[in-house]
């Protein structure tokens, strides 16, 4: 069970492309609502969090699943993915098109989804000298924050699209924390005996698929800066 959950965030990045394929319309028509219902999950989660970090109850051994998928980043990573995605696509690609309408508002949703998982495992970050995911939280704060249209208006578009190349940083700290995470306790797992030969070299593979993920993503960003604009067309003169 163990070993299938920690696949579940690479696994998950199916179904929320599939979602956004089937009803991304939905989702940017009724965002707010989205963002409603999202965000209370994400509160209520999190005050769960704060009270687990008091008690001795071990969720992850109850609940190995919403463990997974709440407090270990999972359910946020493919959100991440997708709009990572967006912005290196081939221009004027069906994909780049599907992505670009609902962009701002997987951001925005995989932020929300993000919060459980930054508050349940912030001591763990830092007490483990691995502070990665935090650094990677407090980048994206700012651009969550300006991510509503009604705070982008309020800022001036060259300072806005300044700001938000700083999600290439967040990008770059999201690999190294999934990667570091994936290898460091996998080596320490194996050493302590509480992993097998199997689950040891699942922990590569894993490591393996991150690294395909975001090398891919790499590339095709590099190539689609090296794409030439075509230019526009000029408009007929009037008769």
């Amino acid at each position: 069970m163990e070993h299938a959950l920690s696949f579940l965030g690479l696994v998950l990045i199916i179904p929320v492309t599939l979602f956004v394929w089937r009803a991304g319309a939905h989702l940017h028509k009724h965002e707010s609502k989205y963002y409603i219902a999202v965000g209370f999950f994400a509160l209520i989660t999190g005050v769960y969090a704060i009270i687990l970090q008091v008690t001795s109850l071990d969720f992850k051994a109850e609940y190995p699943i919403w463990y997974a998928l709440l407090y270990q980043g999972h359910l946020t990573f493919p959100f991440f993915v997708l709009v990572m995605f967006a912005g290196a696509l081939k221009a004027k690609s069906k994909p780049k098109i599907m992505l670009m309408k609902v962009r701002r508002e997987l951001a925005i949703l995989g932020f929300l989804f993000l919060i459980p998982h930054a508050i349940y495992l912030v001591w763990l970050a830092l007490t483990n000298y691995n502070p990665t995911g935090t650094l990677a939280f407090l980048v994206m704060l700012p651009l969550f924050i300006t991510s509503f249209t009604q705070i982008r208006k309020k800022m001036h578009p060259t300072t806005w699209r300044k700001l938000h190349k700083w999600a290439y940083v967040a990008y770059a700290l999201i690999y190294l924390h999934v990667a570091s995470i994936t290898l460091i306790f996998n080596i320490r797992w194996f050493q302590a005996g509480d992993i097998g030969t199997t689950g040891y070299a699942l922990g590569f593979v894993r490591f393996a698929l991150y690294t395909i993920i975001f090398a891919v993503y790499t590339v095709l960003k590099v190539q689609n800066r090296k794409r030439p604009t075509p230019p526009k067309q000029a408009k007929p003169a009037k008769a």
